[in-house]
Formats: C-alpha cells, sequence, structure tokens
C-alpha cells in the first residue's frame, strides 16, 4: 500500500485528519500513524477504554496509530490484535523530527510532503529533517512542499532554501498552500469536540487544497470529483 509522508516541524494533525477522512470519503482505508514527538493525536482520539499509552483506535471511520515508538511497534502490536497492516489502501506518517524519520520510515515512503512555515526555529527543526532524511537516500530527495498557513515571505523561502541547499532536494509540482483562516480553524476545534471530522465545511481554499492533493494520492480520481463526493456528503 502507499505510505504517504506528511513531514515538518509544524503541528499538522488537524491537517493529517482531514486528509485521511478525504481520502476515505473516497472509498479507501486510511491508517493515521502519529509519530510526532508530543503525540499530541492522542488527546483528540484517545483510547476507548484506555488501554495503555501505545494503541490503535478509530475515529470517525479512520483507523489511528498512537504513542507507538517505531513502525516495527506499529506491526507488532496490530499483528497481536490479529489486524492485517496490508489490508488499509494507504497509511498517513505524521512526522516531525529526525527520529521520526528514522524510526517510521521502515515501510518506505511513497510520497513526501513537506511542511514548512515562517519561524526561524521551524527552519532550523526542518534542516535538520532534511538532513536525515538525506542520509537513507543516496539520490535526489523528492518532496512536494506546503506552505502551511499559506503565506510565506519571499526571505523567510529563500532563508529556507540557502539552509537546505546542501541536501539535493527536489521539489516537486505543485506547491500546495494551507490557508490559515478562522473558518477552517473553527471547524477543526468543532470537530474536535464532536469526534465528526466534516470537510464540506471548511473554506473553499482549504477545501480545493486538500481535493488537490487527494487527486494526486489516490489513482483515477480528479480534484473536481473529490470536491463533489465532500459536498455530497452529509456527514
Amino acid at each position: 500500500m502507499p505510505v504517504i509522508g506528511l513531514i515538518g516541524y509544524v503541528d499538522k494533525y488537524d491537517f493529517a485528519i482531514n486528509l485521511a477522512k478525504t481520502i476515505n470519503i473516497m472509498n479507501k482505508s486510511v491508517l493515521v500513524v502519529d509519530a510526532t514527538l508530543d503525540r499530541k493525536l492522542k488527546y483528540i482520539v484517545p483510547a476507548l477504554n484506555n488501554i495503555g499509552k501505545a494503541y490503535v483506535t478509530q475515529y470517525n471511520n479512520i483507523d489511528f496509530a498512537v504513542g507507538f515508538d517505531s513502525m516495527h511497534d506499529v506491526e507488532n502490536y496490530m499483528c497481536d490484535q490479529g489486524i492485517n497492516i496490508g489490508l488499509y489502501d494507504y497509511i498517513i506518517i505524521d512526522m516531525d523530527s529526525p527520529r521520526s524519520y528514522e524510526f517510521f520510515r521502515t515501510r518506505g515512503i511513497d510520497k513526501m510532503y513537506f511542511f514548512i512555515t515562517t519561524s526561524v526555529l521551524s527552519v532550523a527543526k526542518d534542516r535538520e529533517i532534511i538532513k536525515a532524511i538525506r542520509v537513507y537516500n543516496q539520490d535526489e530527495i523528492k518532496m512536494t512542499k506546503v506552505l502551511h498557513k499559506s503565506f510565506i515571505s519571499r526571505a523567510a523561502e529563500d532563508y529556507f532554501e540557502s539552509q537546505i541547499s546542501d541536501y539535493n532536494v527536489n521539489w516537486q509540482e505543485p506547491t500546495y498552500e494551507i490557508p490559515d483562516d478562522e473558518i477552517d480553524r473553527q471547524v477543526n476545534t468543532d470537530s474536535q469536540f464532536s469526534g465528526i471530522i466534516n470537510i464540506k465545511k471548511h473554506s473553499k481554499i482549504y477545501i480545493s487544497t486538500i481535493a488537490d492533493m487527494t487527486a494526486e494520492i489516490v489513482d483515477d480520481v480528479t480534484s473536481k470529483e473529490v470536491i463533489k463526493e465532500i459536498k455530497r456528503r452529509k456527514d
């Protein structure tokens, strides 16, 4: 199954949830793996019966693996639970550190989306992540750039590019933008409290971005078809 990496030192758990739901809307099964250092997803998709620090649970028809230290741990847990990880159509892994990449890359990553934002701290952390990716990739690194919170100044983007110039990154087209919109923030908050991931309530720009990305990931699906299916949904 294709493994999709959402990489970068930025909180993107809401986007990971929404992307997984959009792929699921297209009748594909998805496992989301939280490989971040803070593991914030455990507060949004809690264990149904408090079975321990690491678990796989379902949230609005999406399976989430939370609290694991490596992809091997995820696979061993699912094997013990009698779950065949190979039956998922897609795996999405949220990574935000060099350690995340090192310990969760073992199934290979078929598509890497790298999320960048404007702070100097995030640029420094992102450089460390790209350096770690380079260790395990002898050829050029092919990634798709995602401008998180939409607007990034030219100076900030130039600075970011200068910091990673030694690592042979080949940015794939197109570049995506995630807007910093009050509507989207409110919808994400409502989803966390209600347990219902409602994509169609998001702003038009957000829906367009997530539809384009879904069409890039899922075979034989267009962005227009994804948007149509999102609008058709009642949940």
